[in-house]
């Protein structure tokens, strides 16, 4: 009866140093979960998004249109951790985004129905899309899972600094 009441605490004791090692705590958190915890939260806003003018939305219109093409292409890449892929979408977002500052504030410059602050998310975009870039030709997959965060928590930003909420 012992060597059975013994064999029975051992095993039990095994099972609850396996659970406790198996429960998830900051250690063993892969780096870039709090970058993917705050890209997929909704950002801080502190009123509705700000206006734009009709013919600021009908330019991001088709501009949006592509990105959410190049956007599901990257996301695909990295999820079969394709680097070549994910370099390239990387470099053609960051390419795309080239809206030019308005040099006046004439109303023939259509980029001029265009807030400073969106030109500013504009040039984080870039920035952050060539890191993915970076990252990816450095075959660095835990840099690559950073910095995908960062460019997605840029595109969250911005979405939610123009464009409107559903009802």
């Amino acid at each position: 009866m012992r060597v059975i009441n013994g064999c029975r605490a051992v095993v039990l004791g095994g099972a609850i140093v396996v659970s406790a090692c198996a429960s998830p705590t900051a250690e063993t958190q892969p780096p870039q979960q709090a970058q993917l915890a705050q890209a997929v939260g909704a950002p801080e806003r502190t009123g509705p998004p700000e206006p734009l003018a009709p013919a600021a939305r009908q330019i991001l219109k088709t501009r949006m249109a592509s990105h959410a093409r190049d956007m599901g292409d990257l996301v695909a890449a990295i999820m079969a951790l394709d680097y070549e892929r994910i370099a390239q979408r990387g470099d053609a977002i960051a390419s795309d985004v080239n809206l030019s500052r308005p040099i006046s504030r004439d109303a023939t410059e259509l980029n001029a129905a265009l807030p400073e602050k969106f030109f500013v998310r504009q040039d984080e975009l870039r920035a952050r899309a060539r890191a993915l870039s970076a990252a990816a030709r450095a075959r660095d997959p835990n840099r690559v899972a950073a910095e995908y965060g960062h460019l997605s928590e840029g595109c969250v930003r911005c979405h939610a600094d123009y464009r409107p909420s559903n009802p």
